[in-house]
């Protein structure tokens, strides 16, 4: 089966809309877990204004201790269905606005918020660096930002025998740039927001456990884990899902006691806008620049840095 770019794409932006429903509750409430440890990551104080970006069904924003604060912050998606959803799950007292914007290109003035988060967002944008180019320019100067990706080398054996068996489907269809897997990678992350204009780069983790009963309630799990594998679940007919499960089930028994366990496994870094003026040899006005790194693939290579754990 070969699949057009333009279906595929549709296929994985349905994601967005049937998933809003069942976003918080995904693999026994990790996204919850995430967001509330972003959050307090963040340690976002209440004179500081926040924008969202990505925020779906609002999770990361909930999470925000800013109940005493009389400040707008501002929540935004691509996803109207996410909106929708976070609007409806908002206290009465939130000062938080919701609304649809591409997080490509924020409709604000420069150095309007202090803090920009990001909550499992950044590897599903088409563009990361356009975005984090973007967030830089909205933040004040010493403004910081804070995200969560989800870090893939702390998947468990039966993570992985499931994702090997999704590729192997005889299904030709465009893929997302396989670098953006390594996003939630602690050093790959770090990179990539000093490079993009960031430092003074904190970094934590955190592992969310769960275990599923069968086979049957694992795809159910994993097909709700993210755009790709919904949308490549959105291909199987019912008779090539039960051949799937079966021989998915055949391999996961081989695990022993690891069959059907799943890690949610999340990467948190926070950063400071790099004030580039310090950097100046004089007192000399220099227009302050944004680094376009918008056209970059991959620029991570070499050995990895030494990591610790904040």
């Amino acid at each position: 089966m070969t699949i057009e770019g333009e279906t595929f794409r549709q296929l994985q932006l349905d994601f967005y809309r049937e998933a809003a429903h069942c976003y918080d509750a995904w693999a026994g409430g990790a996204n919850v877990r995430a967001a509330q440890r972003l959050a307090e990551f963040a340690a976002v104080q209440s004179d500081e204004r926040v924008i969202d970006v990505g925020c779906g069904t609002g999770l990361v924003s909930r999470s925000l201790d800013v109940s005493r604060s009389d400040i707008d912050n501002v929540a935004i998606d691509l996803s109207p269905d996410m909106i929708g959803v976070a609007r409806a799950r908002a206290t009465s007292e939130a000062t938080t606005q919701y609304t649809v914007m591409d997080a490509h290109d924020l409709v604000f003035r420069d150095g309007v918020f202090d803090v920009a988060m990001l909550g499992q967002s950044l590897a599903c944008l088409e563009d990361p660096w356009r975005a984090l180019a973007e967030i830089r320019r909205v933040l004040t100067p010493f403004g910081r930002v804070a995200v969560c990706c989800r870090c893939r080398s702390l998947s468990t054996p039966a993570q992985e025998v499931f994702f090997e068996r999704l590729e192997r489907l005889a299904i030709r269809r465009p893929r997302t740039p396989s670098h953006h897997g390594l996003f939630g990678e602690p050093w790959v992350l770090t990179q990539m927001l000093e490079i993009a204009g960031f430092t003074d780069v904190r970094v934590t983790q955190l592992l969310v456990g769960v275990r599923a009963q069968d086979v049957h309630e694992w795809t159910e799990m994993m097909q709700w884990s993210g755009p790709w594998t919904h949308a490549m679940f959105g291909l199987l007919s019912p008779r090539s899902r039960a051949t799937f499960e079966e021989e998915l089930d055949l391999t996961m028994h081989r695990l022993g006691e690891g069959d059907y366990a799943f890690h949610g496994a999340f990467t948190l870094a926070t950063a400071r806008r790099r004030d580039e003026s310090a950097d100046q040899p004089s007192s000399e006005s220099v227009p302050e620049s944004t680094a376009d790194v918008s056209g970059v693939a991959s620029p991570f290579s070499g050995s990895e840095p030494a990591f610790t754990s904040a």
